[in-house]
């Protein structure tokens, strides 16, 4: 019977650069399988990047697929089922798993398909920095998981595995009798047979008491493209400047292409990283997602740096 792979992480972990890995894997195994994208914001980043390699991407843009979305999901899954040995999920960095039970136990009261491995990316730099909103959203991507696998750990400062566990476990009020299973691999070192033993990690379930939210309240979100030519360390600092001063609202997300001078410049940005790297030719987006976003400002500082005037 076909699964569904579920894997999900707040805002930032590296949901689609573990599934790019994953998915070359499961081409080699000759393995057909179908990818679901599901962005809170505007469509195109990820699935645009994902599908590149793989083709057989298809989005749900505009809200999250356990509010908003969760009936096109459940009929996604139902088309892409019969024609896959698996179907990989990357839901938007908010989201609750209960809800993901919901949908894929009424696919398998169907017949269609059953829930294969299920996973929370985990960016360990993150967590000192999560406010309670945040940690609410993590909470409910940890109930019912079959387990975390860190990201980023080659990425400075480094970090202690061991306290960010502990954190996980407090949140997630978990005591001896239900230990957080933690992969020992973290994701930038993975290898063929951690892929294997990765498809073993089912769901968790346990008893607890089920918090209905609506991630519309809890985050803004908001698409910006802009125009003019930008310099990668001018964009950095920019950057930089609007998240951590929170000028133009509380940023948690920043992610998509602008232009560059030599093609275009690839744009990533949580809380704890930036990154910006060159790279070919796309269409200038910005996917922008946080509390009481000031978009005309963010407009502003864009459009005077890519135009070159001085801030």
């Amino acid at each position: 019977m076909p699964e569904i792979d579920l894997i999900t992480g707040f805002l930032g972990a590296g949901k689609t650069t573990f599934i790019a890995r994953y998915a070359e894997w499961l081409n080699r195994q000759n393995i057909r399988f179908a990818v679901i994208e599901n962005e809170f914001g505007a469509a195109g980043v990820d699935s645009m990047l994902l599908s590149e390699q793989f083709g057989n991407v298809h989005e749900l843009a505009g809200g999250c697929i356990c509010c908003t979305l969760k009936s096109g999901f459940f009929h996604l899954l139902e088309q892409l089922l019969p024609h896959c040995d698996r179907v990989l999920v990357e839901p938007s960095g908010l989201y609750n798993l209960d809800d993901f039970f919901e949908v894929a136990d009424g696919i398998a009261h169907n017949g269609l398909g059953q829930i294969g491995m299920c996973l929370t990316l985990v960016d360990p730099h993150t967590l000192p920095v999560m406010t309670e909103t945040e940690c609410s959203v993590l909470r409910d991507e940890l109930e019912g998981t079959g387990g975390v696998v860190w990201t980023k750990t080659d990425e400075e400062p480094c970090c202690d595995l061991a306290e960010a566990q502990a954190f996980l476990e407090r949140m997630g009020n978990r005591g001896e009798d239900m230990p957080l299973r933690v992969y020992e691999t973290p994701s930038h070192a993975l290898c063929d047979e951690d892929f294997i033993r990765l498809q073993q990690m089912k769901p968790v379930r346990r008893r607890h008491q089920r918090v209905l939210r609506d991630h519309r309240m809890m985050y803004q979100s908001t698409s910006l493209r802009p125009q003019g030519m930008f310099d990668p360390d001018g964009l950095l600092h920019l950057l930089e400047h609007i998240i951590d001063t929170g000028e133009c609202g509380e940023i948690v997300r920043v992610k998509g292409f602008v232009n560059g001078s030599s093609g275009s410049l690839a744009v990533n940005c949580t809380v704890s990283d930036r990154f910006i790297q060159e790279c070919s030719e796309r269409l200038p987006m910005l996917n922008i997602i946080g509390h009481q976003l000031d978009r005309a400002k963010i407009k502003r500082l864009l459009e005077a740096l890519g135009s070159e005037k001085h801030l």
